[in-house]
């Protein structure tokens, strides 16, 4: 296994492989205690964010235990965290129908407890991960634990699969008409299952692929006219209505919000293969 370890911004960031396709692991530890105060934003997955030490909140929740998930499409959120170590399951939709047993299209939109899924296996998993001495043994023993969910989980239908490997090798730019066809079902029939699976219709889910990538250059600082012509946009408004509408933010409110958080957070999807 190769687990790669950098440092950002005062956090401690160590990267493995999952189980299979479609999953990453990634370590946090906050070295500096600046705390954490950052914005959850739309992503083509989902994210388990498992505790290990210190505190996580939802907005103006209280701490959260096990950890939080974290749906296909959120937007308008705030976490907030400080002396935080945790370790971020990122799942493109496809592995996150398995490993949470079909539950995806429920979670769309929102954050939810762990617990509330796994139950007495997430603080099961919670404890021994936060027992363990290195990341390389938290990883080992997540990536068993998800391998046993993926295999005994659903899969969604091979349908849906090429529609959203469609969507994301295009970068969202693919008609989803023109992907309803090549599977030979209906528009609607694509629509009520690819919903009812991946948690958003397959146009949203081309909005979000694509925004996803623009949301990372907009936070880095790109010019919003060049992030616009980066990613297939029309033009700059094209690219601010999206945005706006996904995400709740313009690219230069998006760009305050997210560096007066202290840079690049936790919550970013990064397996939507």
């Amino acid at each position: 296994m190769v687990v790669r370890a950098e440092q950002s911004g005062g956090w401690e960031v160590v990267r493995g492989p999952g189980p299979g396709g479609g999953v990453e692991l990634v370590g946090y530890r906050d070295r500096a205690g600046r705390g954490l105060d950052m914005p959850v934003l739309p992503q083509p997955g989902l994210t388990i964010v498992l505790v290990l030490d210190g505190e996580l909140r939802i907005e103006r929740s209280g701490p959260v235990t096990a950890g939080i998930v974290s749906g296909v499409g959120v937007n308008s959120v705030r976490v907030h965290g400080r002396d935080v170590a945790c370790v971020d399951v990122h799942l493109s939709p496809l592995a996150a129908y398995s490993v949470l047993d079909g539950a995806v299209a429920e979670l769309a939109g929102t954050v939810a407890g762990f617990e509330d899924l796994w139950g007495a296996e997430a603080r099961r998993l919670r404890g021994a991960l936060a027992g363990a001495g290195r990341w390389e043994e938290r990883f080992a023993e997540l990536r068993a634990a998800l391998a046993g969910r993926m295999h005994a989980g659903r899969s969604v239908d091979p349908e849906v699969a090429f529609v959203w490997h469609g969507l994301v090798a295009s970068g969202g730019r693919r008609r989803t008409s023109d992907l309803a066809a090549e599977t030979g079902w209906s528009r609607k029939r694509l629509w009520t299952r690819f919903k009812a699976q991946i948690g958003v219709t397959p146009k949203r889910a081309a909005m979000i692929v694509r925004l996803s990538p623009a949301i990372d250059a907009i936070m880095a600082g790109t010019a919003p006219a060049e992030v616009a012509a980066r990613y297939g946009y029309a033009d700059q408004p094209h690219l601010t209505r999206d945005l706006r509408e996904l995400a709740g933010y313009t690219p230069a409110s998006l760009y305050r919000a997210w560096n007066g958080a202290g840079g690049r957070g936790t919550f970013v999807q990064d397996a939507a293969g």
